[in-house]
Order: structure tokens, then sequence, then C-alpha cells
């Protein structure tokens, strides 16, 4: 599962296949007009349609589209909590993502851990990046290093390790298309595979940083 690996080595920054090909999508597209951000709050009309109101802790830094491996279209936004020397501590990524008309694929995930947001189903899990450098290095062509490196023209600093809780969705009854809420931080808390207790409180601190509205 192409999206599997992705996350696992995901964001080590601030999101996916290969191809040398990566398109940015003209300044005006249908895919701009379906979602904006005022006052802390995401409001997307279609795939899905929903409105996300986070925390004022979280500075929007803006959005990026383009074209992943010439097989989907992603659109990021970003919400980052960083400190004087700009490096995030907290962050919350969305991830608009869908198949080209081309492109004969579905998304398909196991379906184990879930959590209910706003009346929806997602799946859930979380993982932890030691080396967020060597991550990166090792798919220079994902959605993932385009996170990375938006972040960083923005002037912002990842760590070299972080942990990160994902929410995913399908939004189509196709399975074309998908939503994916990703939470970022510092792995400063102490969170690890030994620390259950830490990684509980982590999952807390993920879901308090937003809130999705009717």
């Amino acid at each position: 599962m192409r999206k599997t690996l992705l996350f696992v080595y995901a964001l080590a920054t601030s999101l996916l296949l290969s191809s040398p090909v990566l398109g940015q999508f003209p300044a005006k597209t249908e895919s701009s007009q379906m979602r904006r951000v005022k006052r802390q709050v995401l409001t997307s009309t279609s795939l899905p349609p929903i409105r996300i109101k986070f925390d004022k802790a979280f500075k929007y830094v803006g959005s990026q589209r383009f074209i992943l491996y010439d097989r989907s279209q992603v659109e990021q936004h970003f919400f980052v909590n960083a400190d004087k020397e700009q490096r995030i501590k907290r962050m919350y990524m969305m991830q608009f993502e869908g198949y080209l008309p081309k492109i004969k694929a579905i998304y398909d995930y196991p379906l184990t851990k879930t959590v209910t947001l706003g009346g929806q189903t997602y799946i859930v899990n979380s993982e932890g990046i030691p080396n967020v450098p060597a991550a990166l290095k090792q798919n220079p062509q994902s959605d993932v290093t385009r996170a990375a490196s938006f972040l960083e023209s923005k002037g912002y600093r990842i760590s070299e390790s972080i942990i990160f809780q994902r929410f995913v969705r399908l939004v189509d009854d196709a399975k074309r298309n998908e939503f994916i809420l990703l939470y970022v931080e510092d792995p400063g808390t102490g969170a690890s595979a030994e620390n259950e207790k830490a990684w509980q409180e982590f999952s807390g601190r993920a879901l308090k940083g937003f809130r999705i509205l009717k």
C-alpha cells in the first residue's frame, strides 16, 4: 500500500509514488476555489465538504498544490506553532488528494484503529521518525518532501526527529479521493514506543488543537 510507508516516513516536516514530472497547478484552479482559510478556519466545499477551526497557537502559513508522481493531484495546507528561531514545535498539515482521471486506481487502507471526528470515521495511527533527513532522502520526490521544502521556503526549521499522528478517510464512494489531517510534534514530550502514557498524552494534544465545525 503506497501510503503506508509514505506516512511512516511521513512528514519529516512539514506529507507520496515516483515520476520525474511534478507540475504546479495554475494560480487559479477549481481546487483553489474549493478551499480557503479565514480566521483560523479552513473551509473546504468538496472532497470533502468540511470546516476545521484551529487553536490560535497555530499560525496559518499557506498552502501549495502539485501533481504527485504524475498520478494524483495534491493540495496541502499548514498551521504551525514554532519557537523564536522558527523551529517547528507542533504543526497540522491537511492534505486533499485524488487520482487523476487517466489513472485507474483506488485508495485502500486496512481498517485498524479508528476515531470519530465530526460524525465521520477516520483511520488513525501514530509513528515516530528518529532521523528526519534520512527519511526524506529515501524518497526525494514524495509529498512529504514537498511539504518539508514548502515549510523551509517559509523560513521554518524541522527537528531532526519528529512524532506524528495521522487521521485519514476516503471521501468518495469510488475511493479515488482522500483527506488526511496530520499532527506533527517535536519529540521533546518523551513519547516513545516504550512510553505508552506519553503516547496517550501526545494523542490527546493532537485532538485538542482543532475542532470540526458543524
